[in-house]
């Protein structure tokens, strides 16, 4: 596959992801839930953060996404404690993703900015 094909397919699963993320904020935000989307997010960020996550989003977020508890967050929003923590860590995910969404663009029209 070429530089260009990679970087466009990791572009659309980033943004894929990112689209998940802002929809369960919204969700929390206005007191509703969509059952769906958070059972995919709680899906994702479980795999995030289990040892042996292969996932192309997670090997490109890389180091930058170590620090965080993927499997604990996944906990909270099955659980649901305290919705501002919760709403605070999404968001902090979202600008992760915005920043890998908008590196991935950029090598798609061949400016390297890392």
């Amino acid at each position: 596959m070429s530089d260009i094909g990679l970087h466009a397919g990791l572009y659309g699963e980033i943004r894929e992801f990112a689209e998940l993320v802002d929809s369960v904020i919204s969700d929390i935000a206005s007191g509703t839930r969509e059952p769906q989307c958070l059972h995919k997010l709680v899906g994702r960020l479980d795999d995030m953060g289990s040892a042996d996550s292969r996932g192309l989003v997670m090997r490109y977020l890389g180091p930058t996404a170590t620090h965080h508890n993927w499997a604990e967050l996944a906990k909270a929003l099955r659980t649901d404690p305290r919705p501002q923590d919760i709403i605070d860590r999404l968001e902090a995910l979202a600008r992760l993703l915005d920043t890998r969404r908008s590196a991935a663009l950029a090598r798609i029209h061949g400016i390297d900015a890392r």
